[in-house]
């Protein structure tokens, strides 16, 4: 008989009104990769908080370890044996990979303690499941990859029984993301038991045992491996995917819009390829080395070693990247509801920032912000009229960003992963905005480490590995990719 691991019978939650989790059930057993995609984010912060720690429910029951540790009559807000491992790493940047493994968990009471006795334990420990980490390097010089395997190891050393994986995808290389699949299920032959939280089917197919399909709080479908199959998630995807803006054939004239020639950097090594005007090009980087650089490059934070970047027929040096919005360059980051939205301003005045910014941040005059007003007001609704954008939902910021950034007509917009962290309806949603600047002429780059609904609405797909240009492929070659998005 299966042991199970953790079980969550018709669990109830609420905050501020709302409910979070809407009669849930969960089973995960020992050994298992449960997967659990999530159409929406409603619910998922909850969920994963409950699971580490037994706070208060409103209805329900868990289980941990096969023992009941929570349900509606008494919460003891214990902690349960779970660790959590996201895109932001919990571990300590300042310490060494020994040190986080060994020193900073349950139990240790050591005042003295030898680096040399602590890097041999660990080297014991990973020479038995065939892993390479050195006990002595500091957490801060290794990449996001490498401290999953840290956190990973940490969670064994310390007999956690549930690793929550959440959205991890987002902050690994498509090829680190294959050698992370591979170590979880080290790690449950292992006895460890898995939940992977993303947002994509296809993802959760490639590594989990079974699937649960969650929205709203509510687990909608529990699929078994043999049911890992696309037709089997459309009744849950066809009314979002519904419509999807035409893919209008872009004609390559040849001429180069934007061009890196054997431009080399502390991670290219002579990157060189070529951008077309208006078209929609995926830079799909193999090992997530470069993409930091491109975009420092190209906003005028970094300065290449030797080679050039050529942009409209011109060379674009430092001097034209540190005055990039002047000179037609526009940038949308990551989570931009979170990093591009100015607080303290009002909708309006959000919206015409960059129109500042192009005119030497000269104030926007009334006169235009009453015409913009009245424009925009057709496609944001009484969201135009806030003065506070705090109260906003996560798509009417997308679209403050986007519009935003199409308002302050840029020649070209580097929108970095504009799909991480997305869920459905939000991945659905982004298609109509990046399709927007498309019809507006301007030419959309997506640096990206993973390619998520990115081949819906691109043109072209370069491929970068190891600091260099790799291979590109146009839109008819796209099938090649077919598991990796849903729909192309």
């Amino acid at each position: 008989m299966k042991n199970e691991i953790l079980r969550m019978d018709q669990v109830t939650t609420f905050q501020d009104g709302l409910t979070m989790l809407d009669h849930f059930n969960l089973h995960i057993f020992k050994g298992e990769i449960m997967g659990l995609v999530c159409l929406n984010e409603n619910g998922k912060e909850s969920l994963i908080r409950l699971i580490r720690q037994n706070a208060p429910i409103h209805y329900g029951r868990v289980y941990f370890d096969e023992t009941l540790v929570n349900n509606y009559q008494h919460s003891p807000m214990t902690p349960n044996r779970v660790a959590v491992i996201e895109q932001k790493s919990r571990l300590v940047e300042d310490l060494t990979v020994s040190d986080n493994i060994f020193v900073l968990r349950r139990g240790v009471k050591k005042f003295v303690i030898s680096r040399r006795v602590l890097n041999e334990q660990l080297r014991l420990f990973t020479s038995r499941l065939g892993i390479a980490v050195s006990g002595g390097d500091l957490v801060a010089n290794l990449s996001r990859y490498e401290k999953c395997i840290v956190e990973l190891l940490r969670a064994l050393m310390m007999g956690e029984k549930l690793v929550v994986v959440r959205d991890i995808s987002n902050s690994v290389s498509a090829a680190d993301l294959i050698n992370l699949h591979c170590l979880l299920r080290l790690f449950c032959l292992n006895g460890l038991s898995v939940l992977y939280i993303c947002s994509h089917h296809e993802e959760a197919f490639k590594i989990c045992d079974r699937i649960s399909l969650m929205r709203d709080g509510k687990i909608l479908k529990v699929l078994d491996r043999g049911e890992f199959l696309p037709e089997n998630m459309l009744p849950f995807y066809s009314k979002s995917f519904d419509n999807l803006p035409k893919k209008e054939p872009v004609s390559r004239t040849g001429e180069e819009f934007l061009s890196f020639r054997d431009v080399r950097t502390e991670t290219m090594d002579g990157m060189s390829f070529s951008v077309a005007k208006g078209e929609c090009t995926v830079l799909l980087d193999i090992d997530n080395t470069v993409l930091r650089d491109i975009m420092a490059l190209m906003n005028g934070s970094l300065k290449p070693e030797s080679g050039e970047i050529i942009f409209c027929g011109a060379s674009y040096t430092q001097r034209m990247a540190r005055r990039a919005a002047a000179n037609g360059v526009a940038f949308i980051d990551e989570n931009p509801a979170k990093s591009m939205i100015f607080k303290d301003m009002s909708y309006l005045e959000n919206l015409c920032f960059l129109i500042g910014e192009k005119q030497n941040r000269l104030p926007v005059g009334k006169r235009m912000k009453r015409h913009i007003e009245k424009e925009y007001a057709a496609l944001v609704g009484n969201d135009i009229y806030e003065p506070n954008v705090k109260g906003l939902s996560l798509p009417s910021l997308y679209d403050l960003v986007y519009y935003r950034t199409v308002l302050g007509n840029p020649k070209i917009v580097f929108c970095m992963q504009p799909f991480a962290g997305a869920d459905m309806y939000l991945r659905r949603h982004l298609i109509d905005l990046i399709g927007l600047m498309k019809r507006k002429g301007i030419t959309v780059v997506m640096p990206s480490v993973n390619l998520a609904d990115s081949m819906v609405i691109a043109d072209r797909l370069i491929l970068l590995k190891k600091g260099r240009f790799s291979q590109e492929y146009d839109r008819d070659e796209f099938y090649l990719f077919r598991s990796e998005g849903i729909i192309l």
